[in-house]
């Protein structure tokens, strides 16, 4: 594990899969680390030697690439972007005190290289990233996979968003593995009205909504949109977790609803209450081969996949973060930058600057 930090903020960098494995952030008297990290991450017995090396680690938050299956080239579900190793490749710090921590994948992804920037900044409660791909050729579906805990809920909010819809199949589907309880596949039009298996809806602005399941969908961003935000107020674990994206490469949120649906090794039905808010650029996580090909979604252009150049590098940006939770707020209504401060406003009216 590799230790960065700055004054208000520290992450713990797990080399292997590249993963965020900690983000601690002190406010108020006590730290806020909003960031879920698997119950056998102390017991790596409880993994199966087959699995994906990235389960034996998964923590916080880390970068997929290509997301879900990769049926281009070999690669571990979600590729090596999350189960090789990164190797550091220098740290830097500049005159206002930022701290820039560089990574190296040792695999190469179609034929290029993937370098991670993790920077730091005094006073800032955020983790923000860089991904550059240099070189490398064709399309390739990716995501940041990051990874909430909130036992006593949270109400989820987002930038604007055209429709959503959940996968062809369910991600669980035989009784004894474990259980999804959406209804597979799906399109609707708003989170609050998803429809269930066995008839009906429930309000997916919420979550925890259900129990013992494990659900996928992902909303998608209007075509024309460069940035982007997810927000999931969890008051009674006491913060506010956030992310600001380039929606132009991650043009997508999909959530990944595991609340103890899964009842195999190493899940056991013990992973409850975790909320992926994945920013993404897939067909739903069909793989990186339908994702690149011409399909219904890029047909009707919502982007599946980013096309990497072997002349110019392709950069992804995303950035994290928390503050604790207002006992007065509500729902996050929206989340801007102004005179460079990052501007949070609940519904009510009522904004804090961070």
């Amino acid at each position: 594990m590799g230790a960065l930090a700055v004054p208000g903020i520290a992450v713990r960098f797990n080399p292997n899969g590249g993963m965020l494995d900690r983000v601690a952030i002190p406010a108020g008297g006590r730290t806020i680390e909003p960031l879920h990290r698997a119950p056998w991450l102390d017991t790596p017995e409880d993994v199966p030697a087959d699995a994906a090396p990235h389960l034996r680690w998964l923590a916080g938050d880390f970068f997929c690439a290509p997301f879900a299956k990769p049926d281009v080239e070999p690669a571990p579900a979600h590729g090596w972007a999350a189960n090789g190793v990164w190797a550091p490749r220098g740290r830097a710090t500049a005159a206002d005190g930022a701290l820039t921590a560089t990574f190296e994948l040792d695999h190469a992804i179609l034929g290029g290289t993937l370098a991670k920037d993790i920077v730091l900044r005094p006073g800032h409660p955020v983790v923000y990233q860089r991904h550059v791909f240099t070189g490398g050729t064709g399309g390739i579906p990716i995501a940041h996979h990051a990874m909430i805990r909130v036992p006593g809920g949270a109400r989820l909010s987002f930038s604007a968003k055209d429709f959503g819809g959940t996968p062809t199949t369910p991600q669980e589907s035989v009784p004894e593995r474990g259980r999804s309880i959406l209804a597979y596949p799906q399109r609707f039009d708003d989170l609050s009205a998803v429809k269930l298996a066995a008839g009906g809806t429930v309000d997916a602005r919420t979550y925890p909504y259900g129990n013992a399941h494990e659900d996928f969908l992902t909303l998608f961003d209007p075509p024309a949109a460069e940035i982007g935000w997810s927000a999931a107020l969890a008051k009674a674990d006491g913060f506010l977790f956030f992310a600001v994206k380039d929606a132009r490469l991650l043009p997508q949120t999909s959530l990944w609803m595991s609340d103890g649906g899964r009842h195999y090794a190493p899940w056991l039905s013990r992973h409850t209450a975790v909320l992926g808010i994945e920013e993404s650029c897939t067909h739903y996580g069909d793989g990186n081969r339908l994702s690149a090909a011409a399909n219904d979604l890029s047909r009707a252009g919502y982007r599946t996949a980013v096309t990497l150049s072997p002349e110019e590098p392709t950069v992804v940006r995303y950035a994290l973060g928390a503050i604790p939770a207002d006992p007065a707020w509500s729902v996050v209504a929206d989340i801007a930058l102004a005179d460079g401060a990052l501007v949070i406003t609940d519904a009510g009216g009522a904004a804090t600057r961070g």
